[in-house]
């Protein structure tokens, strides 16, 4: 019952430098993925054309990368099957080298998780447990996580019929 149909609970890692896409299993051996995967890292810019400033994406091999330049490192997915997939879970790691800014997903059903230990992910807000000191006395506070502070982010792909692709991405400031 192998079929293109079938839930494919597949993780596909991400990180800075690339993506490795886990193929799914049959019983007779590894057959190739359902889903094709392109990562990109692209620089992003602001340019004025017309009297109207625009968005400028360009391959981030061919820009100067220095602290403050805003990245966009993106996944381009697309199911190669004649059937639906779903239970994708789509994992980005944040490159310590950069701080987090926003997460993306150009496909519908998709709900976005984030992670400050790589482990356990949750939808923001995130939360943590702090102490400080109040009259004197250490106390536990729960505080809200800074999205600067994340360290992935894991797009959870309800259904993705054959032939559709999205795009998922974050936006990341250089340290």
């Amino acid at each position: 019952m192998n079929t293109p149909t079938r839930t494919a609970r597949m993780t596909l890692m991400a990180a800075l430098t690339g993506a490795a896409l886990l193929p799914a299993a049959t019983a007779q051996g590894t057959q190739t993925s359902p889903l094709t995967l392109k990562a990109a890292t692209l620089v992003v810019t602001q340019e004025t054309r017309d009297g109207k400033k625009v968005e400028v994406l360009t391959d981030a091999s061919k820009k100067q990368v220095i602290p403050g330049t805003v990245l966009s490192l993106t996944q381009t997915f697309k199911n190669v099957s004649t059937g639906a997939l779903s239970g994708i879970a789509l994992n980005m790691k944040v490159d310590p080298a950069t701080t987090f800014q926003q997460a993306s997903c150009t496909v519908g059903g998709v709900t976005t998780q984030y992670t400050t230990d790589g482990k356990t992910f949750a939808a923001a807000p995130l939360m943590k447990t702090v102490t400080v000191t109040e009259n004197g006395k250490s106390v536990q506070k729960k505080v809200e996580v800074k999205p600067s502070e994340y360290t992935g982010v894991r797009w959870n792909i309800a259904r993705l019929n054959a032939g559709q692709e999205g795009t998922c991405a974050i936006r990341a400031t250089v340290k």
